[in-house]
């Protein structure tokens, strides 16, 4: 078996990060025999869950009852209310907010809270299932568990939606096609571009038997849960690149979005092709990488595109993407565009701007732009030779004395 990946030899991020605390572990490094991946992310996304609560504080005092005042404190959440009004879960959410309702207290902000406790105890078995997807690279799952979306974004239905994709990932990689087709139908029973990644994810190694049996589940995963009903949106909404289309005088018709969604579809599928065929193997990196690209063009095309949306998306950059830079670049685009479009619905702006719309058209250029960061960055790796890049290997360390120490294992 190949040895398991050291992020701080592997990504530069994290190697300058580690001088911190030493510098990258060494070659001869023995890990603790407590401290795990799973425990130590784990303990992550636990932090990360409960900054993400204190992050809506702001809201707490007023119960999510002001109209504006969520938005511009960029406090909202869709399981108060869903004040963003962006797209509908399916019904059985009601069913959820009744068992969050037996929590004590009553009213917004106990139901909300009860709420978060059910997400967070998903949220951390998404972080359990996404280290044992690649097991070479355990760690790879710190880009879930320690991620800024994950922090400002958690208290949302899209949650559920995410977890469905990492157990999509974990049941395809490990051979549990029907998991991964639960999985699947689950997610895009709360978020429709889930199924757009379900198939770029099942196209990658398997057997015939295994895709219909991940698509049978799916199905029946899907029925079952949409059963009692599922909200939908016709027109453009909140996120969505066609708002901005629309806003700006650009046609608009029905037909002219489903052929132009078609059309990234396709390109979509194209390079994920191309992907499959520069890898001389599948493995859990192509996979995570050809539906990641595919759920890229889903988001891109998507009626309704609430800042949660990204959520979606982080389970596969997490494990198809070899750089935290990639990473930090796309969430630091996705943040600031979740920022300008709060303080757009909030009406932050009006003092400078009165009705003006482009606030909100450079909040979704950013998040276009860092959705395409991450398609490019995907095509780039799969073109690159090497796996992975060893900091530290190749060349001699800049810090140490060649002529002293020119038997340092750095030098």
């Amino acid at each position: 078996m190949d040895p398991v990946e050291a992020p701080t030899r592997s990504d530069p991020v994290a190697a300058a990060l580690s001088e911190m605390v030493g510098g990258p572990v060494g070659e001869h490094a023995a890990g603790h025999p407590w401290w795990s991946p799973t425990r130590v992310l784990l303990g992550a996304t636990a932090l990360v869950l409960g900054a993400g609560m204190l992050s809506k504080g702001a809201c707490v005092s007023s119960g999510w009852s002001k109209d504006t005042q969520p938005y511009a404190e960029l406090c909202w959440t869709s399981l108060a209310g869903r004040p963003a009004d962006s797209s509908t879960p399916p019904h059985v959410a009601t069913w959820l907010e009744s068992l969050a309702g037996l929590f004590p207290g009553s009213g917004t902000v106990s139901t909300t809270a009860g709420l978060a406790v059910l997400l967070a105890a998903l949220a951390l078995l998404a972080t359990a299932v996404l280290v044992r997807v690649d097991v070479r690279r355990p760690w790879a799952a710190a880009g879930w568990a320690m991620s800024p979306v994950l922090l400002v974004h958690w208290l949302s239905w899209e949650l559920v939606a995410a977890v469905g994709v990492a157990v999509l990932l974990w049941g395809w990689t490990t051979g549990r096609a029907w998991l991964a087709g639960v999985g699947a139908g689950i997610g895009a029973a709360f978020a429709l571009p889930v199924a757009v990644a379900f198939v770029g994810v099942v196209a990658v190694g398997g057997r015939m038997r295994d895709r219909v049996d991940a698509l049978v589940a799916a199905a029946a995963a899907y029925v079952v849960v949409t059963l009692p009903g599922r909200g939908h949106v016709e027109d453009p909404d909140v996120g969505s690149t066609w708002l901005l289309l629309h806003q700006v005088g650009a046609p608009g018709s029905r037909t002219f979005r489903m052929t132009v969604s078609l059309v990234v579809l396709v390109v979509a599928a194209a390079a994920a092709v191309r992907v499959v065929r520069r890898a001389a193997r599948p493995t859990v990196t192509s996979c995570a990488q050809v539906g990641l690209l595919m759920m890229v063009a889903a988001l891109l095309v998507s009626p309704t595109a609430p800042p949660e949306l990204a959520l979606l998306a982080l389970p596969l950059a997490a494990l198809a993407l070899r750089r935290w830079r990639d990473l930090l670049v796309w969430q630091g685009c996705q943040l600031v565009s979740w920022a300008i479009t709060g303080w757009w619905l909030g009406d932050a702006l009006a003092p400078t701007v009165t009705d003006d719309d482009r606030a909100y058209w450079l909040a979704i250029l950013l998040r276009v732009v860092g959705l395409l960061w991450l398609a490019v960055a995907v095509l780039r790796d799969a073109s690159a030779d090497d796996d992975a890049v060893e900091v530290g290997r190749g060349e001699a360390d800049p810090d140490l004395d060649l002529l002293a120490d020119p038997g340092h294992p750095r030098a």
